[in-house]
C-alpha cells in the first residue's frame, strides 16, 4: 500500500497523525508526505523544523512551496480571516496546488487528506485541491482530523471511524521537532505532550471515506 499524506502546513500531518507513520512506512516508498503551505517569507525555520521531524522516518518528504495564507495578506489581513471561507482571489492557487499534487498522486494506492472543518483556509485549500486532482484516476482518499483543531463528531455518511494503533513515543519525538509552533500555540513541550495525548485517545482521530476521490470531491461541493 502506497500511501501519499498531504499536510496543508508543516507540522499538520505529523501533529495529527504521527503515531501511524512507524506502520505506513513499512515497506519501500510506502509513504510520502507532502506539505502544500511550506513557503513564502520567513518560512525556513519551519521548513527546517519540517523536515527534521520527517526525518525520523524511512518516508519520501515533499515541500511544494506555496505561501501560508498569513502571507498572503490582500486576501487574509488577520487571523479571523484565515479561519472563514476561502478568499475568491485563491481560486488559481487551488488550481495550481492540484497541478503540483497530480505527479505524486499517480503513485499512490491511497490519498490521506485533512478533513477540513472549522480549521484554516489553507487547510481547505489543499484538501479541495487534493480532490480536484485525484478524481478520475481511482485513487482511494482517506481523511484525518487535524490536531490542535477539535474533530468534528463521530459518524457520518460513507465514513468509519478507524482508532489509531500509534506509537505515540515516535509520534511525541516528533510532534516536539516544531519548536516554534509548540512555544507560540503550547508554550512549551509539556501542554503539546498532554493535548497531543488526548489526541491520540479519541476515536475520531482519524476517519477513512471508502469512497472513490472523486466521490469525496462531489460530496465536498
Amino acid at each position: 500500500m502506497r500511501r501519499v499524506v498531504v499536510s496543508p502546513h508543516p507540522d499538520d500531518a505529523v501533529w495529527s497523525c504521527g503515531g501511524m507513520f512507524g506502520a505506513w512506512a513499512a515497506g519501500a516508498d510506502a509513504l510520502t508526505v507532502v506539505t502544500v503551505f511550506d513557503g513564502g517569507p520567513a518560512a525556513a525555520v519551519r521548513r527546517a523544523e519540517d523536515a527534521a521531524a520527517l526525518a525520523a522516518w524511512p518516508l519520501r518528504a515533499v515541500g511544494l512551496g506555496f505561501p501560508d495564507a498569513m502571507h498572503r495578506e490582500d486576501r487574509y489581513p488577520g487571523p479571523l480571516s484565515r479561519r472563514r471561507a476561502v478568499h475568491p482571489d485563491d481560486a488559481g492557487t487551488a488550481e495550481a496546488v492540484a497541478a503540483a499534487l497530480g505527479p505524486y498522486l499517480r503513485e499512490a494506492d491511497l490519498l490521506l487528506l485533512p478533513l477540513a472543518g472549522r480549521t484554516h483556509v489553507d487547510h481547505v485549500i489543499a484538501r479541495v485541491a487534493a480532490e480536484r486532482a485525484a478524481a478520475g484516476t481511482g485513487v482511494q482518499a482517506a481523511y484525518y482530523a487535524e490536531f490542535p483543531y477539535r474533530p468534528p463528531p463521530a459518524g457520518g455518511p460513507g465514513m468509519a471511524v478507524t482508532e489509531h494503533r500509534a506509537d505515540f513515543s515516535a509520534w511525541l519525538r516528533g510532534a516536539l521537532a516544531y519548536r516554534s509552533q509548540v512555544t507560540e500555540m503550547f508554550g512549551g513541550p509539556l501542554r503539546l505532550g498532554r493535548a497531543l495525548a488526548g489526541h491520540a485517545r479519541t476515536p475520531a482521530v482519524w476517519r477513512e471515506h471508502r469512497l472513490a476521490a472523486q466521490e469525496g470531491s462531489a460530496a465536498a461541493k
